[in-house]
């Protein structure tokens, strides 16, 4: 049967239907930016996730450390969690043709908000503005598509990139607190962000 796609909200997202009716919405809405395009995992972004969970530098960003797992274990964790309702996941595409460059994830839906996670996986490709744009999307899709008040984030304070990236976007840093690092085992600050919805 034909697919027809349509767009709706200010971030351009694009939702298939098959004979006027929707499809799973968490299985084929793409939300499309002017240099990033996030859409739903597949089983063949495994190995990327899995090489972006290995990269020592987005461990200690996060304050956790790089996964040790197999890639086959790793494989069903991250199909389960794909496929976990509770959790909005999408893959990053950049460049032409569309490679994936990172992961971002809406989770932790309580109180009409939610918290906003990203990475980028390719080392040459960060603080190039994709991050920046993911949000924006991200943003756009938790106000306007899921009818969401508020979404928050966090970060470590010496991650400078991640705290523009915030700002940019509108976000409102609302408190601290300190954390003990999976990755070193120190003691590090925890910024804590808020973008609420403007009615």
């Amino acid at each position: 049967m034909p697919l027809e796609a349509r767009t709706s909200g200010r971030c351009n997202i694009v939702v298939f239907q098959q004979e006027g009716v929707a499809i799973h919405a968490e299985e084929v809405e793409v939300l499309r930016g002017r240099s990033v395009t996030l859409r739903p995992p597949r089983g063949t972004d495994v190995e990327a996730a899995y090489s972006w969970d290995r990269d020592p530098e987005l461990a200690a960003w996060n304050g956790r450390s790089p996964i040790c797992i197999s890639l086959s274990a790793a494989r069903r964790d991250y199909l389960a969690r794909w496929e976990d309702p509770s959790v909005k996941t999408f893959i990053m595409e950049a460049g032409e043709p569309p490679e994936p460059i990172g992961m971002v994830t809406l989770y932790d839906f309580r109180n009409d908000g939610c918290e906003l996670g990203i990475k980028i996986g390719t080392e040459d490709l960060r603080g190039r503005g994709y991050a920046s744009e993911a949000v924006e999307l991200l943003v756009g899709y938790a106000f306007d598509t899921l009818g969401l008040r508020t979404v928050r984030g966090s970060t470590l304070s010496h991650n400078e990139r991640m705290r523009r990236v915030f700002e940019k976007n509108g976000f409102v840093q609302k408190g601290d607190g300190s954390i003990i690092s999976r990755y070193d085992n120190r003691r590090y600050t925890e910024l804590f962000y808020e973008h609420p919805r403007e009615d």
